[in-house]
């Protein structure tokens, strides 16, 4: 891992940026797993579509910031209660888009399972971006 880190901070600025955004998906991704894996478990045993997602993203952010802080962003070393305050507005800005968006397609497709994975995966395109340059230009800026 570390020599992988160590060819990225020296390789150009593109192909840097490229890398750093595939990683940010990976870490997305395993974040996504944790997140999809308990929106599913808390909505099936009855919550709301609004809780389950809500507990299922403060899981997942648990894993998220600790990834993308000292792996993806290379925040380490640098203020961790500034760094979590601007990542937590990031998030939360990002969290009300995906909600948002969400619920706006159960509201025009009705609320079912099926709906609301869609719902679901719908937010989390909605979602990304906004994680992903907040994180990059603001949060985790150097």
């Amino acid at each position: 891992m570390k020599r992988m880190l160590h060819k990225i901070k020296n390789s150009d600025k593109s192909v840097k940026h490229f890398l750093r955004f595939g990683f940010f998906c990976f870490v997305g991704f395993c974040s996504f797993l944790i997140d999809w894996g308990f929106f599913n478990l808390f909505y099936s045993f009855g919550l709301s579509f609004i809780l389950a997602i809500t507990f299922s993203v403060i899981l997942s952010m648990l894993f998220n910031f600790s990834v993308n802080r000292n792996i993806t962003f290379s925040g380490r070393g640098r203020g961790v209660k500034r760094q979590i305050f601007r990542w937590l507005l990031v998030y939360f800005f990002a969290f009300l888009a995906r909600v948002f968006v969400g619920k706006i397609i159960l509201i025009l497709l009705g609320e079912t399972l099926l709906t609301a994975q869609i719902a679901y995966f719908m937010g989390i395109l909605i979602a990304i971006p906004i994680d992903y340059f907040g994180s990059l230009l603001w949060a985790f800026r150097k």
